[in-house]
């Protein structure tokens, strides 16, 4: 009986040890089972976007958005996490709502992005031609489906309004092969410089040569050019080969040149003459007179003077500064019995360079810029009376600017001093311009500076010659008095005549008026500019004309002790 019981003990043991075993089993199963079951049904690997590489790109590559200017605004949106961000997008605005004349894609759509994966966005941004200046402060941010989003990305890039661009033929010379004369049947080149004288680049330049005679005939590869893009004051150089059959009957033979950019409006044509039997004694003598370039750091072969090149560029404008610019030359061509003689050599080229300086240096705007070149009586009346006027309107902040070069005479009788326009005879002075009227005008537009700049003489002499040949004794004129607050600049005193600087191409009075703009950079006082053409007019014109020429200053009572300090620009 008790070998039964024990038997039975072991037999339990057995078992439970059996059971125990498969109950350890069975729980350790699970264990795994559960492990598995959190692996596939937790927490999901998220998306982590971020943006890197931005960067903005401009045509110029001036780092402005230049109004009609292409640019864009490029980067990389990353997805740096394991998970998929899901249905992405770009959207773009700008913070400072006023700007005008910027246009961009403000949504872009990029799908969705794997984890560990990149995508590149590029945004377009024009510059329309109505941009202003002042800055676009963009704000670009990438939207995914859920909202996890990246950290948003602000631009901030300087905007400019548009700049004119002015195309020109700045310098153009005809030559021969052996530096002879120009003969029918022989080649004949015609070099010229294609300049941009404006303040904005011009696209799409082409240039184009013509001959409008039949029998005058193209001899070299190229008539057309296709130059592509010119910055502002940049040059190029160009030939023109060309001949004259001996069926040509004219004197002169005319080349036409064409300019043309992507606007179609900035290009200036011109028509270039040579005369036959022209005597050259050496190679690129006959020079047709340039425009001048803009940029300080470009440099041209001298054709001209060197006031005419390298004009200095101050952007500083004064928006009530008004200019009127006359250059009468050309007296012999409106009036029958004078001859080539009594022009009045290179007053067309004075005031073709002031103007320059004006807009350049002395900060007039070419809205308020008003030119003119042989200009007739009424011509003359017209542009002094509008002047008055706007100035007139403004006159709490107006200024006015006057050059005139040509000639002037002095009435006989009464002495007072007239600037002659070049359909007015020196023997009538009846439509003349009377100067006392041109200074009253002036006075009584309240304008809070007068500067006026006079390269003529008043005794009935002239540059090369008198405007009235048959007058033996010249006039000393009467002094007129300027009032308001005006200075007068005048390129001689008394009797004296105001000559040229033929080396130079233009006015002694002229050419060292230029001069210290120049140099100075308008960064000089009335007083300073006074001095300066005084000592060197009186003794220059002494040592190349051998004839003395003083110029004179004269000044209103209102301003007598403020002038000196005024400053140019």
């Amino acid at each position: 009986m008790k070998n039964k019981i024990l038997l039975l003990f072991c037999a339990l043991l057995v078992f439970g040890g059996l059971i125990g075993q498969n109950a350890t089993s069975d729980k350790s199963a699970t264990k795994k089972i559960t492990f598995k079951r959190q692996q596939q049904g937790g927490i999901k690997s998220l998306p982590d976007l971020i943006i890197a590489e931005e960067k903005f790109v401009d045509e110029n590559k001036n780092n402005l958005i230049d109004a009609n200017e292409e640019c864009y605004i490029s980067f990389k949106v990353e997805n740096i996490g394991e998970g998929v961000a899901q249905d992405v997008k770009i959207k773009a605005n700008i913070k400072n709502e006023k700007i005008s004349g910027v246009t961009f894609d403000e949504e872009i759509s990029l799908g969705d992005i794997p984890g560990e994966t990149s995508k590149e966005v590029t945004i377009p941004i024009h510059g329309k031609l109505n941009t202003e200046n002042g800055y676009a402060e963009y704000v670009i941010q990438v939207l995914e489906a859920r909202g996890f989003d990246a950290y948003p990305l602000e631009f901030k890039i300087e905007t400019r309004r548009f700049s004119e661009p002015q195309i020109v033929i700045a310098d153009a010379v005809f030559s021969t092969e052996d530096g002879g004369q120009i003969k029918l049947n022989y080649p004949i080149n015609l070099k010229v410089l294609i300049q941009n004288i404006g303040m904005g680049e011009a696209k799409d330049v082409k240039v184009g040569f013509q001959l409008t005679n039949p029998n005058c005939v193209f001899l070299g590869d190229m008539s057309d050019y296709d130059l592509g893009l010119l910055k502002r004051g940049e040059s190029r150089e160009l030939d023109y080969l060309f001949t004259a059959t001996r069926r040509y009957l004219d004197t002169n033979i005319p080349v036409e040149v064409s300019i043309t950019e992507n606007y179609d409006r900035y290009g200036l044509d011109s028509t270039l003459t040579v005369s036959l039997q022209e005597n050259l004694s050496a190679k690129n003598q006959v020079v047709i007179a340039g425009i001048p370039t803009v940029s300080e750091d470009i440099q041209m072969a001298s054709l001209s003077s060197e006031v005419d090149k390298n004009i200095p560029l101050i952007l500083t404008n004064h928006p009530f500064r008004y200019a009127l610019i006359i250059g009468n030359e050309d007296y012999s061509k409106y009036q029958r019995g004078l001859n080539s003689e009594s022009n009045v050599e290179f007053a067309r080229n004075d005031a073709i360079i002031f103007k320059d300086y004006a807009l350049r240096v002395l900060g007039v705007e070419e809205k308020n810029l008003f030119f003119l070149t042989d200009a007739t009586a009424g011509e003359m009346e017209q542009k002094i009376d509008l002047i008055s006027k706007l100035a007139t309107k403004t006159a709490e902040e107006a200024e006015i600017i006057f050059f005139f070069a040509g000639h002037g005479l002095p009435d006989e009788n009464s002495k007072e001093p007239y600037l002659i326009p070049v359909d007015v005879s020196g023997t009538n002075l009846n439509a003349a311009v009377k100067l006392s009227n041109i200074y009253k005008k002036f006075s009584e537009t309240g304008a809070q500076r007068i500067s006026v700049f006079l390269d003529a003489c008043f005794s009935g002499g002239g540059r090369d010659a008198g405007l009235i040949a048959a007058r033996s004794v010249k006039v000393k004129p009467k002094e007129e008095l300027v009032t308001g607050k005006m200075v007068v600049f005048s390129a001689s005193s008394g009797e004296q005549s105001s000559l040229p600087y033929s080396d130079k191409q233009h006015g002694m009075f002229t050419y060292f008026l230029l001069k210290k703009l120049q140099e100075s950079k308008g960064n000089l006082t009335y007083g300073d500019l006074a001095d300066f053409v005084k000592d060197n007019v009186s003794i220059e014109s002494l040592r190349i004309n051998n004839k003395e020429q003083d110029p004179a200053i004269k000044v209103s009572m209102d301003v007598m002790d403020l002038w000196e300090n005024w400053t140019l620009n």
